[in-house]
């Protein structure tokens, strides 16, 4: 099974939130996720959350581990993703740095673009900024 971390980076107030336009993998080209990638050999899901959004943006944010969703992929591999969120005004500082587009958005108008499907849940859920864990998505 593919381990994954997914990290949706707000403003202190909620207000904004970076994604990634994903040129890869193919079933997600086009549209907009959160930062992350896979969980390393001997990483612990918040290590590679740190790491990912480190390489990806050049940011340290403060993390906080809200969930996990598990199921298929789109290409029918099994998959494990853990979530996370953090309210930092330091995105707006963000650096490129990988080849895949990084930019600020109005979370409350991320449903006007192409977007991975489960963001139309995830990023509503880190506007609420409730501090309340959610158990288990399955797919």
């Amino acid at each position: 099974m593919n381990k994954y971390v997914v990290g949706f980076a707000f403003s202190e107030k909620a207000d904004a939130v970076l994604l990634v336009k994903k040129l890869r993998p193919e079933w997600q080209k086009g549209h907009l996720n959160g930062v992350g990638g896979k969980i390393e050999e001997g990483e612990t899901p918040a290590e590679a959350m740190n790491r990912e959004c480190f390489e990806e943006t050049g940011l340290s944010l403060p993390w906080r581990h809200k969930g996990v969703m598990t199921g298929m992929n789109n290409d029918g591999q099994k998959f494990e993703c853990h979530i996370f969120y953090a309210y930092d005004q330091s995105i707006f500082f963000y650096e490129q740095k990988e080849d895949e587009p990084l930019s600020i958005y109005d979370p409350s108008l991320v449903s006007e673009y192409p977007t991975i499907n489960n963001l139309q849940y995830l990023v509503p859920l880190g506007m609420a900024n409730d501090r309340v864990n959610f158990l288990r998505l399955e797919y």
